[in-house]
């Protein structure tokens, strides 16, 4: 059983047991910052290679790590050559806007899962929900939960809560419940705006199991967000990450940076 903890007193460590530590750049975003002469593909591969370096070589590793479908085989393989085939590997599907064909997503999440992934982090298709087709929405998420419960496999389906309004959010996270998805997972990080603690509360509300806190978690408010989702009224929060997850990028080197500057939990 986890531990129950005071969430103004988590270390580091603490925070690193739930977090879902996040690669998802591709090629592509390296062509603006390229100099002439100088090859995007091979600055996206020195960049990732540095990402999984700095997460095995952490103090206190994340719990999981989360990639893009195609890169989860080389994720793997460096996990297991540096002694830290204990952390999880996650990975994307529909990233990020999921404006895809249902068949496209299930060739990534067989991709992910053939290739070592064991929890699959898919978008809400929230445009179609959005212009009043919730029934195809509705349908997709009805698609990935059977697809990951026949592999075996978590699912977190991720909502976008920036596009929706509250009653999407109830309505999506019900759905979800419904159908055994195991968590619901509030941004993919690269529309307006990403968590905030109302949002949270009201996922916590509407859905039992795990819930994924994504876009814009930074210490400035990362215990504000652990409070709205840890279902208490007394401070402490269950380290449970089959309940409560983190995803982000940078969050740990930030508390790492804060801790040697500050004297604090962190």
């Amino acid at each position: 059983m986890e531990p129950i903890k005071k969430i103004s007193e988590l270390t580091i460590k603490d925070i690193a047991s739930i977090c879902d530590h996040t690669y998802l750049n591709r090629p592509e975003a390296f062509r603006s910052i390229a100099e002439k002469g100088q090859n995007p593909i091979s600055l996206w591969k020195a960049d990732f290679e540095k990402f999984l370096k700095e997460t095995v070589e952490f103090e206190h590793k994340p719990y999981a790590v989360c990639v893009r479908p195609e890169c989860v085989g080389f994720t793997k393989n460096h996990l297991i050559n540096n002694n830290s085939s204990e952390i999880i590997i996650a990975s994307v599907v529909g990233f990020p806007q999921n404006m895809y064909n249902i068949y496209f997503m299930i060739a990534e999440t067989n991709l992910a899962v053939k290739h070592g992934a064991t929890e699959i982090d898919f978008v809400l298709d929230y445009q179609s929900l959005k212009g009043g087709q919730a029934l195809d929405a509705h349908t997709s998420i009805e698609v990935m939960a059977a697809l990951t419960q026949k592999l075996g496999v978590k699912s977190k389906i991720i909502l976008e809560i920036s596009e929706l309004e509250p009653e999407h959010i109830k309505e999506i996270c019900q759905k979800a419940e419904k159908e055994g998805i195991d968590f619901v997972k509030t941004s993919s990080g690269y529309t307006g705006s990403g968590a905030n603690a109302k949002d949270l509360r009201l996922m916590k509300e509407n859905f039992s199991r795990g819930i994924k806190m994504s876009g814009g978690v930074n210490p400035n408010n990362v215990s504000e967000f652990l409070e709205a989702i840890s279902g208490r009224d007394d401070g402490c929060i269950d380290l449970d990450p089959m309940k409560i997850r983190i995803g982000e990028s940078s969050l740990l080197r930030k508390l790492k940076g804060q801790k040697s500057s500050e004297n604090s939990s962190y």
